[in-house]
C-alpha cells in the first residue's frame, strides 16, 4: 500500500540525513550523545506528558483487549531477556535493553499513520488504547531491569524505598505519572506552558531519527548481524503472531484484532535506541535491529494489510 511507503520513506530519509551528516564529518558521536540526552531528559518527557494530560481517556478500559495485546507483548519482552541471557550471554543490565528491543513497537512514527490511513476514525480508539499504555507499562519494567535487577553483585543494593524513588524520579516515568495525574484531576495548563511543551515535543521524532542516523554512522551493518536478527525475528514475526492468537483467544472484534496485529508488527521503536544510547548499552545491536526491522516491516505490514483487506 502507498501508505506504508509514504510513512517509511520519509523516516528513512531523516535517518539517512543524520547518517550523511556524520559521514561528512559535520556530526559525530558527541552529537548523537547530546541529541539523545535532550530526547531522554526533555523532549520525550514533554511529549508523553502533553499527550497523556490532554487526551480524553476512555470511561472504561477494555481489559480483554489490553490483555490480548500486552500479555503476548510481555511474553516477547521476557523472550528478549531469555535470548540475551542464555543465547548471547549478556549481563543482567544489558538484558533490559534486549527486552525493550524485542517488544517495543514503533507506534508513533509508523503505527499511528498506518492505522489511521488504513482504518480511518474506526481505528483511532483501539490504536489510542494500545499506544497510551505501551510506554506506561514497558518503560518502568525496562528501567527496573537496567537500574535495579541489573546492578552489579558487588555493589550494595539500595533500600527498597530508595529503589522505588529512583524509578519514580526517572524523567520518562515521572512524565507518564504526571501526565495521567493532570488528566485525571483536570488540571489546566497555561497557554505559555502549553506552547513550550508543544515546541519541545515536536522536536522529539526528528531529533531521535537524526540521532539514530548519526549513531548508525558509528557502526557497520556488516558482521555480527545474528544478534540483531534474533530480536528482529521476535519483534517482527513472533510478536504479531502471539497478539493475533491473544485476540482470537479473548474473542476480540475483527477490526480491533487487525489494529492490534498491525501495531505488534511494527519494528522496534526509537525509544529502544534512546534507552540504549542513554545507558550506553548495546547501541550497535539496537541500531541494527531498528534498521533491519523497519526494512522487514515494509514487507510484513504490506502483507498483513493486503490479507486483512482481501
Amino acid at each position: 500500500m502507498d501508505a506504508v511507503s509514504d510513512v517509511i520513506v520519509p523516516i528513512f530519509g531523516i535517518v539517512v540525513l543524520g547518517f550523511g551528516l556524520a559521514r561528512a564529518g559535520i556530526f559525530n558521536a558527541s552529537t548523537s550523545d547530546g541529541l539523545t540526552r535532550f530526547m531522554f531528559y526533555v523532549a520525550v518527557p514533554a511529549m508523553l506528558f502533553q499527550t497523556l494530560s490532554t487526551t480524553q481517556l476512555p470511561a472504561r478500559l477494555p481489559w480483554d483487549y489490553i490483555i490480548a495485546f500486552y500479555c503476548p507483548s510481555f511474553i516477547v519482552f521476557f523472550c528478549g531477556v531469555t535470548l540475551a541471557r542464555f543465547g548471547l550471554g549478556w549481563p543482567r543490565r544489558d538484558q533490559g535493553i534486549a527486552a525493550i528491543t524485542a517488544s517495543y513497537s514503533n507506534m508513533v512514527m509508523l503505527g499511528f499513520p498506518i492505522v489511521i490511513t488504513a482504518y480511518g476514525d474506526a481505528g483511532a480508539l483501539p490504536l489510542f488504547i494500545i499506544l497510551a499504555l505501551q510506554s506506561t507499562l514497558m518503560f518502568p519494567a525496562t528501567t527496573w531491569i537496567i537500574e535495579i535487577y541489573g546492578r552489579d553483585n558487588d555493589i550494595i543494593r539500595p533500600h527498597f524505598l530508595v529503589s522505588v524513588g529512583k524509578l519514580c524520579l526517572n524523567p520518562i516515568i515521572a512524565s507518564l505519572a504526571l501526565g495521567v495525574a493532570a488528566n485525571v484531576m483536570s488540571l489546566r495548563i497555561g497557554a505559555t506552558a502549553t506552547r513550550m511543551l508543544d515546541l519541545i515535543a515536536a522536536a522529539a521524532p526528528a531529533c531521535a531519527l537524526v540521532a539514530l542516523g548519526v549513531g548508525l554512522a558509528q557502526y557497520t551493518l556488516r558482521g555480527d548481524l545474528q544478534k540483531s536478527l534474533g530480536f528482529v525475528l521476535l519483534k517482527g514475526i513472533v510478536h504479531p503472531a502471539l497478539v493475533w492468537c491473544g485476540c482470537w483467544a479473548m474473542d476480540i472484534s475483527v477490526l480491533w484484532t487487525q489494529v492490534a496485529v498491525v501495531l505488534a508488527a511494527m519494528p522496534t521503536g526509537i525509544n529502544a535506541f534512546i534507552f540504549a544510547r542513554n545507558y550506553d548499552i548495546r547501541v550497535a545491536v539496537v541500531t541494527k535491529t531498528i534498521v533491519l526491522g523497519t526494512l522487514l516491516s515494509m514487507a510484513t505490514v504490506s502483507i498483513l494489510l493486503q490479507l486483512f483487506f482481501a
